[in-house]
């Protein structure tokens, strides 16, 4: 594209933008200039673009009528406001409504059975069971996905030839095609998000349980050696009045018991029980 003609494309689209704004233009038709024989401007190659003059006039040179009237309807010119209008106004060039978005929510058609969407929804939670918001929402936009994609469906039926099974609309069919293959892949991906996030949770759920078996079994070592512990303790306290009951029976039916318990305690080396010499001299 040369430069005169990136140029006059310019001067042209700045001469349409005064007129939309109301500014009195008069265009000037501008002289003809051949190019010299057997050459070519190329943009690339020229190093230096003229400017287009500018076509607005300067606020000196319009009338305060004018300027008042320019600044008024400007005012008309600044979009919807009520939230009817701009509910309205979202809802510009909307053919499909396979982009999913109605102010960034869900869409059910007026074409199309609410209640039945809603107990398919139903079903997927009841199949799912999400305990956690997350998996709420990843099964929610399961059920979203799926719908888009069977509503993606039934708009390619429209363009089809029922009698031939050609397709009569290539654009829209293709169009429509691609809808349905990203909200299945969208189905899929959240299927797996959520699949992914239980066998997550049932690991982390495992772990615990493993963490707190074990140390109840440790717990409970901890307790059957206090136990043991003690009932040794005890047998030896049993065994060491046995012994004392049998010293005692044999003092008695013996006087010289005394005696000979001691010559053979000195013969093994080894001392008196001082228990049973404390409970003596009680």
């Amino acid at each position: 594209m040369s430069a005169r003609t990136i140029r006059r494309a310019a001067e042209r689209h700045a001469l349409k933008q005064a007129r939309k704004a109301g500014f009195p233009v008069q265009s000037t038709p501008t002289p003809a200039v051949e190019p010299p024989p057997n050459t070519v401007e190329d943009a690339s190659s020229s190093s230096v673009i003229p400017e287009p003059g500018s076509p607005f006039p300067s606020l000196d040179e319009i009338s305060p009528a004018r300027l008042a009237a320019n600044r008024a309807n400007a005012q008309f010119l600044t979009g919807a406001k009520s939230p009817e209008t701009k509910a309205t106004c979202a809802q510009n060039h909307t053919i499909h409504g396979l982009a999913r978005h109605e102010n960034g929510n869900f869409k059910i058609l007026t074409s199309e059975d609410a209640n039945a969407f809603e107990a398919f929804k139903q079903s997927l939670i009841e199949e799912h069971a999400p305990t956690t918001p997350t998996q709420s929402i990843l099964v929610a936009n399961m059920a979203q996905s799926h719908w888009l994609a069977q509503r993606a469906q039934r708009l390619q039926d429209f363009c089809i030839d029922p009698d031939t099974g050609a397709v009569v609309d290539d654009k829209k069919f293709s169009l429509y095609t691609r809808y349905q293959t990203t909200h299945t892949r969208a189905f899929h991906k959240c299927l797996q998000d959520l699949l992914k996030l239980r066998a997550e949770t049932r690991k982390a759920e495992r772990g615990f349980e493993a963490q707190r078996v074990e140390t109840e079994r440790h717990e409970m070592k901890k307790q059957s050696h206090y136990w043991d512990v003690l009932k040794k303790d005890a047998q030896a306290c049993h065994q060491i009045s046995l012994n004392a009951l049998q010293n005692m029976k044999a003092r008695a039916e013996n006087p010289g018991f005394e005696a000979e318990y001691a010559a053979e305690l000195a013969k093994r080396g080894l001392e008196n029980n001082s228990w049973e010499v404390a409970s003596k001299a009680s």
